[in-house]
């Protein structure tokens, strides 16, 4: 009894005395404990959770020890203040963190400013006031206060920040190899509080600085449209990106094990068996599959308008959706998506947490056409990491590492089955008369053979390969509905993802210079590809598919 009461004067003592540091601490770790409460059901907590609320809170017992006049510490660190303010709204209206996404969009959309503030001021009006509470009443307390130091827990806590970074450093390290990208990717994936913020404004820094030749070009670039047709009804256009998803473990394309059984229940879906990406790395990929430039021009792809900045052009209300994370390895994405005149995150977290707005997008009203893009993580690396645990339908077949991968691959698959399947059910609840087009940025291997490769990058028949098909609700008009009848004789032809947008201008009744007619699958001008494109040792002009298959038979 008397361990407990002395327990309790010891905390009671503590609390008298650090009461205003612990106001501080409260407004600085909101935004992450609120993403937590925000999106539990879409996100796991994993170690990186654990990880980011760690490194958080040795920072603050670092800024606690480092001097006894904490009241000129906390003043010092208003700036961070302001900044976690902004993450605190983030989280509240979007369910996202203030990261290096956000960062990049407000450095090259300063100009949309005035129309943020207009439709969010209440909402910013109510964060900006538990600022002031929090950080008024925190310094009050700290005023003329002098709190003790204590250099053995300054020490500590500087050591745990050097183990966790250098921890997280190594692993990053494991998987990129040491250099540049390495330190990129941790720094991206630094989102404690209040350091943190450093580190996404250092990425956005350097992703801008690289790119801002291109970003010039692009926001000088205009949309020559030369007409907009009305024939065409399709009011809703959903384009979904996926992520390292191949065909060769979707059950819509005969695998064995019934991976997408969603899309096998829809009608009104054509699927392309003999798809290829023009580049097997996300960051050339995304860009082009958005373009109407050919792949060999990559300074056209990097400095013109894309299919969103078109559809814009166009007048369709346009949106980007991303559950994918801004860093080095994204390129020039985030300039893609900030075309877009709404954009939102969910970064860390399971693609489902793009569903409700998603919803809320197809809810509007009015009679503005809307073109919805959607970045989905899909089946990227560390696949266990992409579905939450009731999405586990697939076990390894034995103990082996290749046979675990193997499942947790498809269990990805399975859930992105779901997540798609969720889309299409949402489009024909809602009316709309809609089109949607799915197709992965690049394929994937799983020590598919004995050169025992896993990922991608390497340019051949398992990461050249992706997943694609369109979907069309079933009330859209009788020539549309003839037009997109055309695909069907596309099923087994080799199609480039470069087709893509050509095929979409035409469906929605776009003309515009650039447009050609030989890329256009609904058009009889069509011509097979030879799947030309960038692999790190340069241009590749085709892949021939058949003869690797007779390669790797021998």
């Amino acid at each position: 009894m008397k361990t407990f009461s002395a327990f309790r004067d010891g905390v009671s003592t503590v609390f008298k005395s650090e009461w205003p540091t612990l106001v501080l601490w409260s407004f600085l770790l909101s935004p992450l404990f609120f993403r937590i409460l925000v999106s539990y059901r879409y996100s796991k907590i994993d170690l990186l959770v654990f990880y980011t609320i760690a490194i958080s809170l040795l920072w603050l017992l670092a800024i606690r020890f480092v001097s006894s006049n904490q009241f000129k510490v906390h003043l010092l660190l208003l700036p961070f203040y302001l900044v976690a303010s902004i993450d605190l709204f983030l989280v509240l209206n979007f369910g996202s963190r203030l990261t290096a996404a956000y960062l990049f969009i407000g450095l090259t959309n300063y100009k949309e400013a005035g129309d943020f503030l207009a439709t969010y001021w209440q909402s910013i009006t109510a964060v900006l006031a538990a600022f002031f509470i929090c950080y008024g009443l925190g310094l009050a307390g700290l005023y003329k206060r002098r709190l003790y130091r204590n250099k053995a827990l300054l020490l500590l806590a500087c050591s745990g920040l050097l183990l966790g970074y250098g921890a997280y450093f190594y692993k990053t390290v494991k998987m990129n190899s040491f250099g540049r990208g390495a330190v990129l990717d941790l720094v991206a994936k630094d989102q404690s509080t209040p350091v943190g913020y450093l580190s996404q404004m250092g990425l956005t820094a350097t992703l801008y600085l690289e790119s801002k030749k291109h970003i010039k070009q692009r926001l000088e670039s205009e949309v020559q449209l030369t007409s907009v047709s009305d024939q065409s009804d399709i009011d809703t256009l959903v384009f979904v990106i996926g992520e390292s998803s191949r065909p060769h473990n979707w059950s819509l394309y005969g695998y064995h094990k019934e991976t997408t059984p969603n899309l096998a229940r829809h009608t009104g879906i054509f699927k392309f068996n003999s798809m290829c990406t023009t580049a097997p790395y996300t960051s050339v990929a995304v860009p082009s599959l958005l373009s109407l430039e050919p792949i060999e021009d990559w300074d056209a792809i990097a400095s013109k308008k894309s299919l969103v900045g078109i559809y814009r052009a166009a007048g369709y209300a346009t949106y980007w959706l991303s559950s994918q994370e801004v860093d080095s390895f994204g390129g020039i994405i985030p300039q893609i998506a900030a075309e877009a005149q709404h954009r939102q995150y969910f970064e860390r977290s399971y693609d489902g947490a793009l569903i409700p707005e998603y919803e809320r997008i197809l809810e509007q009203k009015g009679a503005q056409k809307q073109a919805i893009f959607v970045h989905i993580k899909g089946s990227h690396f560390e696949y266990s990491r992409r579905y939450p645990g009731e999405f586990a339908k697939f076990t390894p077949a034995s103990g082996s590492a290749k046979d675990k991968m193997v499942a947790e691959y498809d269990n990805a698959v399975f859930y992105t089955d779901w997540l798609l399947g969720t889309f299409i059910e949402r489009l024909k609840a809602s009316n709309r008369k809609a089109v949607l087009v799915y197709v992965s940025d690049h394929g994937e291997n799983l020590m598919d053979d004995s050169r025992g490769l896993l990922g991608h990058g390497m340019g051949n028949e398992y990461d050249l390969a992706v997943s694609s098909f369109v979907w069309a609700s079933s009330n859209i008009s009788a020539p549309q509905t003839h037009k997109l009848s055309t695909l069907k004789a596309r099923e087994d032809q080799r199609i480039s993802t470069a087709s893509l947008p050509h095929t979409l201008l035409s469906l929605t009744g776009i003309a515009m210079p650039g447009y050609d007619s030989a890329q256009d699958l609904l058009s009889n001008d069509f011509v097979s590809s030879q799947c030309p494109h960038l692999l790190g040792t340069g241009y590749v002009p085709s892949f021939d598919f058949d003869a690797s298959k007779l390669v790797l038979a021998k």
